[in-house]
């Protein structure tokens, strides 16, 4: 029961080493549930391990997804897991080092860790049917869950009422909230708290005011006459916790879910509130879409002040999740039916991307359809059961006569509730805090379910209610919890009890009696040893599915440990060569040892960081600063120096950063080969791709191996443009992308990230224009999508240009609305737009009349007249110049320019009449000819 709480102070269990140490209680503790399976009150059936049937299929299927496969079978699980080696690594591995077998899963690794972690739940199922199938354990289970979740608030206020409180458990970020990286992940452990607190509330009130929680007569008041009695005060203290820690914690997903939940709980939806439901039910959504769409921010000072309301919240419109489940779904009929392998959503949708507005989204904020991408149909079959075991269970429970059954009801009722309506815009159920709370109270519902004879009790209660209807003894006899002792408690028969006797009864009758009762003892010691045959097989091979799941674990708590170290301590040694050195051989040991994707990556920047070092040194720099100088301008992503270093060029001899690099970009294919969609390997590919394709280029290279200038460039090619689909929600990455094709003089893969980036972003085309300009090979009209935004603005750089091409400018014209921008003052600078590229086309008429819209929009602006004048001067329009310049002069009289061009048009046509055109004419040649 501690391994939940810990893990959520622990960041939620987020960390692999973390992960370990709870994955070796759980099987100790599985070990020490074992010799309960020989006492009645902890094992009466195996039925009650039922929930071992969905988790282990769940996690079978998880360690199927990570195992290599033939390509076919592949072909037909998962046409999408298929596609990204088959498809998505041509151009990028050699065909030599392509493997003929895949995994269902686009990264394996990470599926193997997460179906490790899944075997876990097995053990942790088995010693929670096995603990909480007594009543007394199952009340410290409620009470350790509300405890759990009220101790979140509190971590959560103090937090909050002192930001600068320096704990390692905190995270310095703000949607962070106690000991959860994430505040809707925190949400869902206080759900879990508050559901344990109302479950002891309805057990304490049913046993000692005879009144269920969601019976119809209940009162809110009946909660504070509980106050009296431990169990109850319990869960008032933390339940009013959890409420407080759900609105300060700023997680709307998390408010939305508490509703849900309460209505569960409170028995709104269930047949004994009859039509009461729909109106509940229609109010319960329509305050949730508000919740959901309204700005809204929460937090204390915001309570304090009463200000609920603010602009600045992200809301489900403008965070990106709503756009983002298009290509969560598209991905999810991609990889259907197998799905893409667990935990590797972060990398599965990145093909399908159409909708996205952000850089990566490593989670789906939907753990749905993050489960349907991932697991496809066996996930939706796992969890239709688990829900219907979970129903079935409470519906059996509702007819117990024992309050503390009605208390795990009601939190079972709360925690489902919550958890299906909260997943909807989190993945919380995914951190093992939660998720290992989530598995013990569902384990604890089926065991005492199971303890009450299931199916069987269900029948008998239903008979005996049939014949002797009301006909309880009392009132009080039937609810007092005082018929319910704890079942490890013995019952002694009293000794004054006389033996009972009848002598009238034939010998052969007595011998017929007893007869029978040795053949009832025998055939139920048959049934107890059969029983408990199976239970121990069933417990045995669970524990040895998660004691072979431990391995792995630690495993990659190592790999995990040395990464956080490194990243931590990597920029103190990033300059000495024998610590680069060692760290280079420690990496490729783990990568040996467990090739998990993150290893690769910094394996690539330490082996980059001493061919850097190396490189530095062959430009045999004079001083320290000059070193230094040298040194950072050879960074990856703003390198600026050629390589081979210019002293270096002409000789044939290979350079002793070559191979570093050579290490590098081998490390990079190796990790594409493990995770097949990851962006980081095509990162780095083309980052090294100019150093490799001029070392080639130069002859720098001696070894056999080396890959050709051609390969080089066209593995940066096949990079870049997956880069591109891959970062097409990220405008800024698209366009350095963009920016890296122009380099590499790749026209056509430049214009189309510039397209891709301005599309996301509009004013990005000022950015586009800036590259035209020393890049005229650029064709905009492929560069510059069908955007009026971006249009207008290229094309009010474009048309200063020397030679303006007419298509594109007819184009912009075209697309250009007006209308549609906001304010007075864009109009007026549209339609002048306008205007200009009329007169570009010479169509003075037109523009004029666009020049005029455009004074009318913005009457306080002088220029756009004076541009008018001056564009009906150059077309010899004087007549309608000196009109507009009248005009002008009386609107601003101030304004000199207009009264000199009227008098320069004056004065032009006092020329014209002092020079009359009606002349005789004079040829020319005849003139010439007579002269000589």
């Amino acid at each position: 029961m501690a391994t939940p709480l810990l893990l959520a102070i622990d960041f939620g269990g987020v960390y692999h080493w973390s992960q370990y140490i709870a994955a070796v209680a759980i099987l100790a503790a599985a070990a020490f549930a074992l010799p309960g399976l020989t006492d009645s009150n902890a094992s009466s059936s195996v039925k009650q391990q039922t929930l071992l049937i969905p988790l282990g299929i769940l996690a079978g299927w998880a360690w199927l997804q990570a195992t290599p496969l033939p390509a076919g079978w592949v072909q037909w699980i998962s046409p999408g897991a298929y596609a990204a080696y088959a498809e998505w690594l041509n151009g990028l591995i050699p065909g030599d080092a392509a493997s003929r077998d895949y995994s269902i899963s686009v990264s394996p690794l990470d599926t193997s860790h997460t179906a490790s972690l899944l075997a876990m739940l097995l053990p942790l199922s088995l010693a929670s049917s096995i603990a909480f199938h007594a009543r007394g354990r199952l009340q410290m289970l409620l009470s350790a869950i509300a405890i759990a979740g009220a101790s979140v608030a509190i971590l959560g206020f103090y937090r909050k009422l002192d930001p600068t409180a320096d704990l390692w458990i905190f995270r310095p970020k703000s949607n962070s909230f106690a000991g959860f990286v994430n505040r809707n992940n925190a949400a869902l452990m206080l759900n879990f708290g508050l559901a344990a607190s109302l479950g002891l509330m309805s057990w304490r009130m049913m046993a000692l005011h005879h009144i269920e929680l969601d019976d119809p007569d209940f009162e809110f008041n009946d909660l504070f006459a509980l106050i009296s009695d431990r169990e109850s005060f319990t869960g008032l203290i933390a339940g009013a916790t959890c409420i407080a820690g759900l609105l300060i914690n700023g997680s709307r997903g998390g408010l939305v879910a508490a509703m849900f939940g309460l209505v569960l709980a409170f028995g709104y939806v269930r047949p004994k509130r009859g039509l009461l439901s729909l109106p509940i039910l229609v109010l319960v959504l329509a305050v949730s879409v508000a919740i959901l769409i309204t700005p809204m921010q929460l937090n204390l000072e915001s309570l304090s002040r009463l200000e609920l309301l603010s602009t600045e919240a992200d809301t489900l419109q403008s965070d990106g999740r709503l756009s983002h489940w298009q290509d969560g779904w598209d991905a999810a009929l991609a990889y259907f039916p197998g799905g893409s392998g667990v935990a590797s959503y972060g990398y599965a949708y990145l093909p399908y991307i159409n909708m996205s507005q952000s850089p990566w989204f490593e989670h789906a904020d939907n753990l749905w359809l993050e489960m349907l991408v991932e697991t496809g149909l066996v996930g939706i079959l796992v969890m239709v059961l688990i829900i219907t075991l979970a129903i079935i269970a409470l519906n059996r429970l509702a007819l117990s006569v024992d309050p503390l059954d009605q208390g795990i009801r009601v939190a079972c009722w709360y925690s489902l509730g919550a958890v299906f309506t909260s997943q909807f815009f989190d993945f919380g159920l995914a951190l093992p805090a939660n998720l290992f709370v989530g598995v013990m109270l569902l384990s604890a519902l089926i065991s005492r379910d199971i303890a009450n004879g299931g199916v069987a009790a269900k029948l008998a209660l239903q008979a005996h209610h049939d014949v002797s209807y009301g006909h309880h003894e009392t009132e009080s006899e039937y609810w007092d919890d005082d018929e319910f002792p704890d079942d490890n408690a013995t019952n002694p028969a009293p000794e004054d009890t006389p033996a009972p006797q009848n002598t009238t009864r034939p010998l052969d009758a007595k011998n017929e009696t007893t007869g029978r009762k040795i053949a009832l003892r025998s055939d139920s010691n048959r049934w107890i040893s059969h029983t408990l045959i199976s239970c121990t097989t069933v417990a045995v091979i669970t524990i040895v599915i998660g004691a072979t799941a431990i391995p792995t674990l630690r495993e990659d708590a190592f790999s995990d440990s040395m990464l956080y170290r490194l990243k931590d301590e990597y920029g103190k040694w990033r300059l000495n060569p024998d610590s680069l050195t060692q760290m280079e051989d420690a990496l490729t040991e783990r990568i040996n040892t467990r090739p998990m994707p993150p290893l690769y990556s910094r394996l690539e920047t330490v082996q980059q960081d001493r061919g850097r070092l190396i490189e530095t040194t062959e430009w045999k720099p004079n001083t320290p600063e000059e070193f230094v100088s040298i040194y950072k301008r050879t960074h990856p992503e703003t390198r600026k120096l050629p390589y081979p270093p210019n002293n270096n060029r002409n000789q044939r001899v290979q350079l002793d950063s070559y191979p570093h690099y050579a290490d590098a970009w081998k490390t990079s294919i190796a990790a594409l080969a493990k995770c097949p969609l990851a962006q980081q390997p095509r990162t780095d590919l083309l980052q090294l791709a100019p150093l490799m394709s001029q070392a080639a280029a130069s002859q720098a290279t001696q070894t056999n191996n080396a890959p050709t200038e051609t390969a080089i460039q066209e593995t940066a090619t096949t990079a870049i443009q997956q880069l591109l689909l891959f970062y097409s929600g990220a405008p800024r990455r698209l366009l350095t992308l963009a920016n890296e094709a122009l380099n590499r003089r790749d026209w056509t893969t430049a214009e189309e990230g510039f397209r891709m980036a301005v599309s996301r972003q509009p004013n990005l085309a000022r950015n586009v224009m800036q590259q035209y300009k020393t890049h005229p090979e650029i064709d905009l009209n492929n560069a510059i999508p069908d955007s009026p935004s971006a249009l207008k603005i290229a094309a009010e750089i474009y048309i200063k240009s020397p030679n303006p091409d007419p298509k594109f400018l007819r184009r912009a014209l075209d697309q250009i609305r007006c209308e549609t921008n906001e304010s007075l003052k864009q109009r007026a600078s549209c339609e002048a737009l306008s205007g200009r590229i009329l007169f570009h086309f010479e169509s003075p008429d037109e523009a004029t009349e666009h020049f005029v819209q455009a004074i009318q929009y913005a009457p306080d602006v002088p220029n756009y007249r004076i541009e008018l004048i001056e564009s009906l001067l150059k077309f010899d329009r004087p007549a309608d110049a000196k009109s507009q310049a009248r005009l002008g002069r009386n609107s601003f009289p101030e304004n000199t320019r207009f009264q000199k061009f009227i008098d320069d048009i004056a004065a032009k046509e006092r020329q014209q009449l002092v020079q009359p055109d009606n002349g005789p004419t004079i040829d020319q040649d005849a003139l010439e000819d007579l002269l000589n």
